[in-house]
């Protein structure tokens, strides 16, 4: 045990300012804390029994390497095995219940179920350079309430921004070249950099969304702190406040931080310096459509103060990627369904060619919308969205109890036959059926949550950016397929996905080819 806590323990404080304790002094430290944390780790309070539930495990894997790199498997083995009733896994952070979709109606909106408390225990919003997963975890953050009251309700004032800003990124990655060529580019990595300033241009306003440096910021935080929190799950947790010190997505994370506030801070203290003036003089402060002037007037209407930074990365990771997952599958799924190209493009030129840009317009979009839940549905990239903490007791209809203490995840099913027939076919227009039927037609939007529709969460928590993330891929697949053609590279088919646990994610690698076509309308002018 020593040996490990010499490569972990930063021994450069110990040796500070020359100071040069003997060898047998340190050993002598090192031991003595090696001794207190295996006294905490295996002495501390007992936690709940998870004893009442069965252990899922794959044939020839350990229960946690099971969780880590099959867990899609190991869910379908297991609802299969224990008859759809819970069962528990062993998972980086310890062992979780998992509670089958039937049971997502009765824990909706328990109140014993914390969100918060689960996602502080999964993914160390308390280590250093971790702040913005923090401001992101909390329901009640600043954060939080300028999606739901300012970012929601603006949807219309941001519309001709996110046109804008497509219009000029595709030009600048895709280029506007109608030589009738086909180029390769690494898909996931050119939508993410759409996204990026698509996000950030609503986000930080102009000014900075194009700005290189906080784009790179922006893109690889929600990156390396998701990376970082899967790393350190695999690390033992009596090494865990030591370790993330050392590891390099750790250190990125805390980098970023640190530059994110040199560029922010000038930006946002030139913001409160107009409102201010203008509150002062007794004028109303000029009509803002990005978050930080979103985030001030939240901040001053409840007398806190904002930690800018914090909550810009934050809205960046709940934007960025779930958005370019949902692209690049659209992307994917057009080219492996190739029928459903020319509706798409005959609805964009109906919709957008006569009514123009606007929040009516998008919503108009009704095939679109289906075939993009659908594209979802058929291949969904979490299967775990809802994770909570168990604060008391809670039984469940089947008479299993949820232990207080203890924690849950309440899976997502989108291969239920009794809301989608024939789960196994991609139908685009499924959801267009959907809401066909009397008193459902607004049930089955990309938007909608429910237990059977769980893409966005459910209940209280279900994520309150998904009304501006869903206008955004719509905006983007607008110019994306009318603009340009796609294609799998020859020979090679569709990128396989990468998976760990319940996440599916887009190849990182995953090569595409496009070449520009003359729009049929002009979309660029269409405002």
């Amino acid at each position: 045990m020593t040996a490990v806590f010499r490569q972990f323990l930063p021994l450069d404080l110990v040796y500070a300012r020359g100071i040069v304790l003997p060898h047998d002094t340190t050993s002598l430290i090192i031991g003595i804390i090696t001794l207190v944390l295996t006294g905490v780790y295996f002495f501390r309070s007992k936690g709940p029994s998870y004893a009442e539930f069965p252990l899922a495990t794959l044939e020839g894997e350990s229960a946690r390497d099971s969780w880590f790199n099959n867990g899609r498997k190991l869910m379908l083995v297991a609802l299969e095995k224990y008859s759809n009733r819970p069962f528990k896994v062993i998972t980086g952070t310890g062992p979780k219940i998992i509670v089958p979709n039937r049971f997502a109606d009765e824990l909706r909106n328990n109140p014993a179920l914390n969100f918060n408390k689960a996602f502080i225990h999964d993914f160390f919003p308390e280590y250093p350079g971790m702040q913005p997963l923090k401001e992101f975890s909390a329901h009640d953050s600043i954060t939080a309430e300028t999606i739901r009251t300012k970012l929601t309700q603006s949807l219309g004032l941001v519309t001709e921004d996110l046109v804008d800003e497509t219009t000029s990124c595709l030009h600048d990655l895709y280029g506007d070249n109608l030589d009738g060529e086909w180029r390769t580019t690494v898909l996931k990595e050119s939508v993410l950099d759409m996204v990026v300033r698509l996000s950030s241009r609503v986000f930080l306003g102009k000014n900075l969304c194009r700005e290189q440096k906080w784009l790179t910021i922006a893109k690889t935080y929600a990156v390396d702190a998701v990376t970082a929190t899967f790393a350190l799950r695999r690390v033992p947790s009596i090494l865990r406040l030591f370790a993330h010190w050392f590891m390099a997505e750790f250190r990125r994370c805390r980098q970023a931080v640190r530059e994110a506030h040199l560029m922010i801070d000038a930006e946002v203290a030139k913001r409160k310096t107009i409102v201010d003036e203008c509150i002062a003089a007794g004028k109303k402060p000029p009509k803002v459509a990005d978050a930080i002037g979103w985030m001030h007037e939240t901040a001053l209407a409840r007398k806190v103060k904002v930690e800018y930074v914090d909550a810009q990365l934050s809205l960046s990771m709940a934007a960025i990627h779930t958005t370019t997952e949902v692209t690049c599958q659209a992307i994917f799924d057009v080219c492996s369904h190739p029928e459903v190209l020319q509706p798409l493009r005959d609805e964009i030129i109906e919709v957008i060619g006569k009514n123009g840009w606007s929040k009516t317009s998008l919503y108009r979009l009704k095939f679109m919308d289906s075939f993009l839940k659908e594209s979802s549905r058929a291949r969904p990239r979490n299967l775990a969205v809802v994770n909570r903490h168990v604060e008391s007791d809670v039984q469940l209809s089947d008479g299993s109890v949820l232990p207080k203490n203890s924690l849950c995840i309440v899976l997502a099913d989108f291969s239920n036959p009794k809301f989608y027939p024939e789960p196994e076919k991609f139908d685009a227009w499924r959801f267009i059926r959907a809401q066909e039927r009397p008193g459902e037609e607004n049930a089955w939007s990309m938007v909608s949550v429910a237990a059977e529709q769980m893409s966005f969460g459910i209940g209280k928590h279900a994520c309150p950016g998904r009304f501006f993330a869903v206008n955004e891929v719509k905006i983007a697949l607008c110019h994306l397929l009318l603009k340009y053609d796609w294609r799998f590279v020859p020979g090679k088919g569709r990128p396989v996905s990468t998976s760990f646990e319940l996440e599916d994610s887009i190849s990182t690698t995953g090569e595409m080819q496009y070449k520009r076509r003359q729009e049929e309308v002009n979309l660029d002018l269409a405002i």
